[in-house]
């Protein structure tokens, strides 16, 4: 129930790419490692709980994640409510013993998170902007935890890069489970299919994005074979959702990631 509940592998990867952001910060400080992870870790749990309080009741009408602790009725509202808010608050806490800046920017990422893409999926796709904006904040608390700045080129390059990548993510995602989603009532407008130009357009992204990932070599930020690795792996999460539109949706299906 605690694993549904928080989404650890979720949030772990969340933490991870704040670590990353971290990583690639030049003259970062190594004391600022353990508030910076762990501080995020707790900030992306805030906000996958706030989450399932916010989606409880459209998340029972969907078989993928129907039986979380909340949509199931097996925890009350206000209790994750509160968990939520505590960990909001430490994870807030530790980031600003980093930096203030970097508090500041987990703030942000919430209110994108929480305030416009949970609202905003009930009414239009677009909600997928501030959704994106969100999916590419991690990098950003961990660079201004480490000391740079957010003005920094390689920063936007870095972030951009992570942008982009959440579109196809999405299109394969909202491909597996667009009935789900249409039951639920949720991004209303949104109309896709496994045939004509999408996957054209997603090939082309993941490709585009492939590429463009070898300017964190030119930038002097990666070694270059660690870039032309992370060109290939940009290649890993669509072939996986590719596969899993070939496999039937099981009605026992519980909790993602």
């Amino acid at each position: 129930m605690i694993a549904g509940l928080l989404r650890i592998r979720l949030c772990a990867a969340v933490a991870a790419a704040a670590l990353g952001g971290w990583l690639l910060c030049p003259g970062a400080s190594g004391a600022t490692v353990l508030p910076l992870s762990l501080g995020t870790l707790l900030l992306a749990m805030a906000g996958t709980m706030l989450n399932q309080v916010q989606e409880r009741h459209s998340d029972a009408r969907m078989i993928r994640t129907r039986n979380r602790p909340l949509a199931a009725g097996r925890l009350q509202a206000r209790t994750v409510l509160i968990a939520a808010t505590v960990a909001g608050s430490l994870g807030l806490t530790l980031l600003a013993a980093c930096d203030k800046s970097s508090a500041l920017a987990g703030v942000v990422a919430l209110f994108c998170y929480n305030g416009l893409y949970t609202p905003l999926k009930r009414h239009t796709a677009l909600a997928l902007l501030p959704g994106a904006c969100c999916g590419s904040m991690a990098p950003i608390l961990g660079w201004l935890a480490g000391g740079g700045q957010l003005s920094d080129f390689r920063l936007l390059v870095l972030s951009g890069l992570l942008l982009l990548w959440q579109l196809p993510h999405f299109w394969l995602f909202a491909l597996r489970h667009q009935a789900d989603l249409q039951k639920a009532g949720l991004f209303p407008d949104l109309s896709l299919q496994p045939t004509g130009p999408l996957p054209g357009l997603i090939f082309l992204w993941t490709f585009a994005l492939s590429v463009a990932t070898l300017l964190l070599a030119a930038l002097g930020m990666l070694p270059e074979w660690l870039a032309a690795l992370l060109c290939l792996a940009v290649w890993v999460g669509p072939i996986n959702h590719w596969r899993s539109l070939q496999r039937p949706i099981k009605e026992s299906a519980t909790v993602t990631p």
